[in-house]
C-alpha cells in the first residue's frame, strides 16, 4: 500500500509540475503572437495562470501594470492570495497575483505549495522580460511612427522647396530676359547715338540723361509689354514712347530725332492705338511709367 501511494504522489507531483510547464511554455507562446496588442496579451495570460494550480476551478489570478488591472472572470479580492512583484530593470513594474476562493479558514502558508510559490515567481520574472520585450517594441513603433512621420514632412518640404527655387530660377530668368532686353532696346540704341560725332553737345545731354535714367529703372516691364505680340511697336515707335516716356515733349523729340514734329505725332498716334488707348482720355507719358 505504501508502494502505491508513493507512485499516486509522485505522479501526482509529475501533474504538478507538467501543468507549471505548461503554463510557462503558454505564456511564451502567446507573447510569440505578434498579432496580440499589449492589453490583450496580458489579458491572455492572466487567464492562463490558475491552470498550473491544484485547485484550477478555486484559483483565480490578476495582473497589475501601469496603472490597469488584468483579472480573471472569478476573481475576488477578498480571496487568499499570493502575490510576487513583476522586476524591470529600472523600476517595479506592478504585481502578480494568485488567489484561492476559500471561506477564510485556511492561510496562504497552507493552502499555497512551495513548488506553486517558485511557479509565481517565475511567472513575474517571465512578465518581467515579456513587459520590457513590449515596451521597447512600443518606443520602436513610436519612433519608427515619428521618423516615418518627419521622413513624409521633410519630403513635402523638399518638394516645396524644389518648387521654390525652380520658381526662383524661373523669376530669376524672366528678370535675366527682362534687364537684356531693356539695355537691348532703351540704352544701347541712345548709346549708338552718342557715339555720333555730329551729335549737338545739347543732344548727347539729353541721350545721356535719359540713358542714366534707364538704368535706373533697367528691371522695368515697360520694353517687353511694348513689344509683345498684341502691341508690336515699330523700333521707331519704341524709341519715341522711350523719350515720351523720359519726359521729352513732341518738339524736344522732334529736335533730338532730327525728324518733324508731324512725324512725331504721327507715331504718338499709331503709339495710342496699339496700346488701345486711342479716343481716351489717358496721358501717354503716365501710361507707359505705369507699364
Amino acid at each position: 500500500m505504501d508502494d502505491v501511494k508513493t507512485i499516486s504522489d509522485e505522479r501526482r507531483a509529475l501533474s504538478e509540475r507538467m501543468k507549471e510547464l505548461h503554463c510557462l511554455y503558454d505564456i511564451s507562446k502567446l507573447f510569440s503572437q505578434r498579432s496580440l496588442k499589449f492589453e490583450g496579451l496580458l489579458m491572455e495570460i492572466v487567464k492562463i495562470i490558475p491552470n498550473a494550480w491544484q485547485f484550477t476551478e478555486r484559483t483565480c489570478a490578476k495582473i497589475s501594470y501601469g496603472g490597469r488591472e488584468y483579472r480573471t472572470r472569478n476573481y475576488s479580492p477578498g480571496s487568499i492570495s499570493l502575490t510576487e512583484t513583476i522586476e524591470l530593470k529600472k523600476r517595479k513594474g506592478g504585481f502578480v497575483e494568485v488567489a484561492y476562493l476559500d471561506d477564510g479558514s485556511h492561510d496562504s502558508r497552507t493552502v499555497f505549495l512551495e513548488d506553486e510559490k517558485k511557479l509565481l515567481k517565475a511567472i513575474a520574472g517571465l512578465l518581467g522580460s515579456i513587459i520590457e520585450k513590449k515596451e521597447a517594441e512600443m518606443v520602436l513603433k513610436r519612433t519608427t511612427d515619428e521618423l516615418r512621420k518627419q521622413t513624409v514632412e521633410l519630403d513635402n518640404k523638399n518638394i516645396a522647396l524644389r518648387e521654390i527655387v525652380s520658381q526662383i530660377g524661373l523669376e530669376k530668368k524672366a528678370l535675366q530676359d527682362q534687364i537684356k532686353l531693356n539695355i537691348e532696346l532703351t540704352v544701347l540704341p541712345l548709346l549708338n547715338k552718342m557715339q555720333n560725332p555730329n551729335v549737338p553737345p545739347e543732344s548727347w545731354q539729353s541721350y545721356l540723361r535719359i540713358v542714366h535714367q534707364n538704368l535706373k529703372d533697367i528691371t522695368s516691364s515697360f520694353t517687353r509689354k511694348v513689344v509683345e505680340d498684341r502691341v508690336r511697336l515699330s523700333p521707331r515707335e519704341l524709341e519715341i514712347c522711350n523719350l515720351i516716356k523720359n519726359g521729352l515733349s513732341n518738339k524736344e523729340i522732334a529736335a533730338l530725332l532730327q525728324i518733324s514734329l508731324l512725324t512725331v505725332e504721327r507715331h504718338r498716334h499709331n503709339v495710342r492705338k496699339k496700346l488701345c488707348i486711342d479716343n481716351k482720355k489717358i496721358n501717354l507719358a503716365t501710361f507707359l511709367c505705369d507699364l
